[in-house]
């Protein structure tokens, strides 16, 4: 019992032997003696003045531990630090720092750290010269402390990190809980890497991949090869694009990035919700997935889109373009292509290019075809190309009633639907609005119309149409009973009927209202002196279209 007893002694007398040592050691040990060669050595290796704290150290964790630690910035960018922390911990080989006063570092952790990343106006970034002067730079000194700029592992804790531009032409985004861990990171090789953080309103990112050598001349040129997820990003709060540009959404991105430090090729998908394409529309229903594959000219911030495939439901478009950056601003020349996609797949999709139908309308069936072009900055895109739609219906809206009284005038019945079995236009779509030239529809039981128009970004309506009606059908029941009209007027009208009544189509396109143009339509039949009969006439045709 009593050799147990002094065991148990001698064991306390060791541990506390060695915690008096450590602590001894600690404190005696003035680990801040260290700092201006850290400092140098990191300076060096960034072409960035560091800064650091008050320095300590700790055997426990084998570390040296500097208190507010900031890296500076770009010059060309701002006097304000490009990153402070709270903390570094610099991780160091203990025995030669204790037995021959050396610093071996091996590795760091940053803490909390404040990243400010600054784009300017000619697309370069404030990071993109780190490291550019640290090779020419580096000192005997450097490469002691740093082996060929080469440490084991490379951490960032619990970072902040605010984006801006330069000037300031917008608030600046702010990403959080920034998590980056590096293993064998070197500026002269490649090395294994993760990135992790949150997006603005509740988005997250993700990456992982290998990076290096560093660019000496533009850290942004660095060789890269990434797996990036993101999920449920909010494109404008992440700052993808701007709200002024009207688009709007929530994506989730899966993609893979290979740069060489000249061109980049991207391919991924992208499953987008709550889309808007334009100021004055709303969100989509229908969610929209988008499969593509690009190559971008790193230099020269301009892409191919080898090829993309949008899907809309059952809907399908392929895109093929190129775009250019300049500044702040993405400009394109891209087509895309729809062949017969079915209708009812794109009817929740339409609120969201600012499409508004008739009150209480729906389409139902039917195929749209188009091939359009899309050109101009992202903020002014203006799209133009031919359009066409086949074998729909407007269920809920009676154009024959909204042309005329047939009905009452005539006893025919139209329905509460309008079949359209042809339409085709020539479109143009911009943020001044909607036009519409060429435009020629074929509605079932009515006749056919042709002209042009304008849909305004409020969405008022102004539409000069030429009206035939059909031989047959209830066009064919009005025809026939406008020819019945008295003497010079029934003559002159039927034939006016036959060869096209001029329609002028207003209001909204929630509540349009269509007016047959009087004077047109009567023209030369009727003299001066049979002003009122003409009157009384134009009258009777009024309530005829239902004006």
């Amino acid at each position: 019992m009593a050799q147990i007893k002094r065991g148990w002694m001698v064991l306390a007398a060791v541990i506390v032997v060695v915690l008096v040592g450590v602590f001894a050691i600690s404190h005696l040990l003035d680990a801040d003696t260290y700092r201006n060669r850290i400092e140098k050595a990191l300076s060096d290796a960034l072409g960035r003045n560091v800064q650091l704290g008050h320095l300590d150290f700790s055997l426990f964790s084998g570390s040296l531990v500097a208190e507010s630690p900031t890296i500076a910035d770009d010059a060309a960018f701002s006097t304000q630090p490009f990153l402070s922390a709270k903390d570094v911990r610099i991780g160091v080989e203990v025995m030669p720092l204790l037995l021959h006063r050396q610093v071996h570092i091996q590795g760091f952790t940053i803490d909390e750290p404040k990243i400010t990343l600054i784009r300017a106006e000619n697309g370069t970034w404030n990071y993109s010269s780190i490291g550019g002067e640290g090779k020419a730079r580096t000192s005997r000194d450097t490469s002691d402390l740093i082996p060929n700029l080469t440490v084991n592992k490379f951490d960032i804790v619990n970072g902040t990190v605010t984006v801006g531009t330069l000037p300031q032409q917008r608030e600046p985004r702010v990403y959080t809980d920034l998590s980056i861990h590096a293993q064998d990171f070197s500026f002269s090789k490649s090395f294994p890497f993760t990135l992790s953080g949150k997006l603005p309103a509740g988005g997250s990112l993700d990456v992982s991949g290998n990076a290096g050598p560093l660019n000496q001349h533009d850290a942004s040129l660095t060789p890269l090869t990434a797996q990036v997820a993101l999920k449920h990003a909010d494109l404008v709060s992440a700052g993808f694009v701007e709200a002024s540009q009207g688009i709007a959404g929530i994506a989730d991105l899966d993609s893979k990035i290979v740069s060489n430090g000249q061109t980049a090729q991207v391919d991924g998908t992208l499953h987008m919700t709550q889309l808007k394409l334009a100021a004055n529309g709303t969100p989509s229903s229908q969610p929209v997935d988008l499969k593509f594959s690009l190559l971008q000219n790193l230099q020269s911030l301009s892409g191919t889109i080898t090829s993309a495939n949008l899907q809309i439901g059952n809907a399908a478009l392929a895109l093929t373009g190129t775009y250019q950056t300049s500044g702040n601003v993405i400009s394109t020349e891209s087509h895309v292509d729809g062949r017969n996609m079915p209708i009812d797949q794109l009817v929740a999709f339409l609120p969201s290019l600012g499409i508004q139908l008739p009150s209480g309308s729906r389409l139902q069936g039917g195929t749209l075809t188009t091939a359009l072009n899309i050109s101009g900055p992202m903020k002014a895109l203006v799209i133009t190309g031919p359009v066409q739609v086949a074998n729909t219906q407007l269920a809920g809206f009676d154009l024959g009633q909204k042309l005329a009284s047939i009905q009452s005038f005539t006893g025919a019945k139209t329905g509460s639907n309008t079949t359209i079995q042809t339409l085709s236009t020539n479109l143009r779509y911009a943020a001044d609005g909607i036009q519409t030239n060429n435009l020629v529809a074929v509605v079932s039981g009515l006749g056919s119309a042709t002209g042009s128009g304008s849909i305004s970004p409020s969405n008022a309506l102004n539409y000069r149409l030429l009206v035939k009606l059909s031989s047959s059908g209830v066009g064919g029941i009005a025809t026939q009973a406008m020819s019945m009209l008295p003497g010079v007027f029934g003559s002159a009208v039927s034939q006016t009927t036959s060869n096209g009544i001029p329609v002028t189509i207003s209001g909204t396109t929630a509540n349009p209202t269509f007016t047959p143009d009087m004077n047109k339509l009567i023209g030369g039949a009727v003299t001066q002196q049979k002003n009122t009969q003409t009157n009384n006439l134009g009258k009777a045709l009024s309530g005829f279209f239902g004006r």
